[in-house]
């Protein structure tokens, strides 16, 4: 029930500030519809005008709901109270060969029960007046809001919503889904048509019992539900345990499911995120967005802690403050909610919401949370930087990757230039990975094997999306590694794996300069033998370095400078035995460390200058 408190609090909350979104959309007894056909009454009831709404934005409106009709379902769906589909409005449907005067009838009839009540709204009884005149598919036709010649477009629009306004003779229109008499009359109304009574396990209070909770919580058109029983439609086919009926399991008070629905559809409107295939909600009481925890650092930075985005100098210790000041930022932030909380939701069927994942929060775990964000951001963070092609500047930006590319790039492949995941499953490694960061869990292991397993085969990849790749990978993996888990090159370490992959970025560096300054645009020989090299490397090292000698020619003594780096290298390696270096097979994910911070020091301009001993020998962005 922690979850339906929280939600239910944040309504309250909501609803105290007056927050516009929600009284507009997502008050008690409202449900969102899609209405794009308009119709104009006067005010003695008398047709007016219509038209249609072809902007897809502006045809969602709030609607007055009742229980039954919020959760609708089935042959015989229960009609809304006002605004509805044009097959309950029309009354005229018979004369065109339109069977649904069922339909009609029991939209009429809690029409007219309303009218009668002490609650019965001027408005509403305009409306009735007029639709107990039978011609609306007429006058829609006349305004060639329907063409009965269609037979395929007027099935689509007997199916559309209508929404209705009063054209004001002596005053300015009405647009009734907008009107708060409609709203607050219909309010008393259903309250007073409320029978069964009970204790809500969610407020604790005494009040009218749900019976048929709402659905379309974050797709209109989708009939999951959050809470559903339907024992009497499957009795003897659904194992109910000790329980006979749904109340002994669960009882919700209309008024508190309204509540937390709508508070629930507020939310994911409001800052919902998809992932894969689920909708994901991290809120507060005081209505906080905290999905931006779980992006990449620089997300977590605000605009002040960016400051020049184009500053060439960041290093781990600019980043670690940068980072200091955002956690301190938004643990002050978090103050102002009572609770906060992280929900994963999934249609597990086409009429059940599963909830995937929820953890929540109270003041006193918010240090304890922020110290878990601080942790994976600091633990995970990696150069990202860029090329300024107009300042010819490399930029570093250390920061570490959204849980969201990590998804990806772990269970995705390459398509159009693109990595595609398959959404499922993409959702679910996203829900993996979510404790990871608000909860300070460990980097589940298989995924971290997923992603060390495709930097092996660049081929697959475009160069871009590899280089991102590496630096995911980097990221996730540098702390399995601790002495060579940084991301500047670590020139002491004689560890092989590493220096491997050191050397491997020497021989790619030569060739693609050399092919850079000759026009060419083709893969390096460091490249095409990547995977090989990872698994053989000392016998691909010397078929490597055979291919590039031509190379190392075409460059002259601009390659001085790489030649010494290979050489340094090399000399690190000799410092292990001969047979310890002969015979590594299968390089593990130091090697990658060593390639990218290799090649990221390729990349630094201070680190070129010194050296290579000039500005001509500056990295060469392709």
């Amino acid at each position: 029930m922690g979850m339906m408190d929280l939600l239910y609090r944040t309504y309250e909350y909501a609803y105290e500030a007056e927050d516009a979104q929600l009284m507009e959309n997502y008050l008690m007894s409202q449900t969102t519809a899609t209405a794009p056909i308009l119709l104009w009454l006067n005010e003695r009831g008398e047709f007016a005008d219509a038209g249609y709404i072809p902007d897809k934005e502006k045809q969602k409106i709030s609607i007055p709901c009742t229980e039954k009709s919020a959760g609708r379902s089935g042959k015989n769906p229960v009609p809304h109270p006002l605004f509805d589909k044009l097959l309950y409005l029309a009354g005229d449907g018979k004369e065109y060969g339109i069977d649904n005067e069922k339909a009609h009838s029991t939209y009429m009839e809690n029409m007219e029960a309303w009218c009668r009540s002490e609650w019965g709204n001027g408005y509403v009884k305009i409306i009735f007046s007029y639709l107990n005149k039978n011609t609306l598919l007429q006058d829609l036709e006349g305004k060639g809001v329907l063409d009965f010649s269609q037979p395929k477009d007027l099935e689509k629009r007997l199916n559309e919503c209508v929404r209705i306004g009063i054209r004001g003779e002596m005053q300015s229109d009405v647009e009734l889904w907008k009107e708060k008499s409609i709203r607050e009359d219909f309010g008393h109304y259903l309250n007073s048509q409320q029978e069964e009574t009970g204790l809500c396990y969610i407020s604790g209070e005494k009040g009218a019992l749900s019976k048929n909770h709402p659905k379309a919580i974050w797709n209109l058109n989708a009939n999951a539900k959050l809470i559903s029983a339907n024992e009497k439609d499957n009795r003897g086919f659904v194992f109910s345990g000790r329980f006979e009926t749904s109340d002994q399991a669960v009882q919700v008070s209309y008024e508190t499911s309204q509540k937390v629905h709508n508070a629930l559809k507020w939310l994911i409107q409001k800052q919902g995120k998809i992932i894969g295939d689920k909708m994901l909600v991290a809120w507060g009481t005081g209505g906080s967005d905290l999905k931006g925890v779980l992006n990449d650092t620089d997300d977590f930075f605000s605009e002040e802690d960016e400051g020049d985005k184009n500053r060439i100098a960041d290093t781990q210790r600019e980043f670690s403050q940068r980072l200091e000041a955002a956690v301190l930022r938004q643990e002050q932030d978090l103050r102002h909610n009572e609770k906060i909380g992280f929900l994963v939701l999934e249609a597990a069927t086409p009429g059940r919401l599963s909830v995937s994942y929820y953890q929540e929060f109270t003041p006193v775990q918010y240090s304890q949370l922020i110290g878990n964000v601080r942790r994976w951001h600091e633990t995970h963070g990696w150069d990202y930087g860029r090329f300024d092609a107009d300042k010819k500047v490399w930029i570093r930006n250390i920061k570490s990757p959204s849980i969201f590319s990590v998804a990806r790039f772990a269970e995705g492949v390459e398509r159009g230039g693109k990595i595609d995941a398959d959404k499922k499953v993409e959702g679910n490694t996203i829900v993996r990975l979510i404790p990871c960061v608000v909860e300070g869990k460990a980097l589940p292991g298989d995924i971290v094997r997923k992603l060390l397993l495709k930097a092996y085969y660049p081929l697959h990849y475009s160069e871009a999306n590899w280089s991102r790749l590496l630096k995911i990978t980097c990221s996730m993996i540098r702390t399995n590694f601790k002495e060579v888990g940084t991301m500047d090159v670590n020139r002491d370490s004689i560890d092989i794996p590493y220096n491997y992959g050191r050397w491997l970025a020497c021989a790619h560096e030569i060739e693609r300069r050399a092919l850079w300054n000759a026009g060419e645009k083709r893969e390096t020989s460091a490249m095409r033998l990547f995977t090989k090299y990872a698994e053989h490397p000392a016998k691909y090292m010397s078929i490597i370095q055979h291919k590039i000698q031509i190379y190392e020619m075409r460059l002259g003594d601009r390659a001085f400078w790489l030649q010494r780096e290979r050489d340094k290298i090399s000399a690190k390696l000799n410092e292990n035995s001969l047979e310890e270096v002969v015979g590594a097979r299968h390089l593990d994910g130091r090697m990658i460390l060593g390639f990218q911070s290799q090649m990221e020091a390729f990349r630094n301009k201070e680190n070129n200058k010194k050296d290579a001993g000039g500005e001509e020998n500056e990295y060469i962005d392709e």
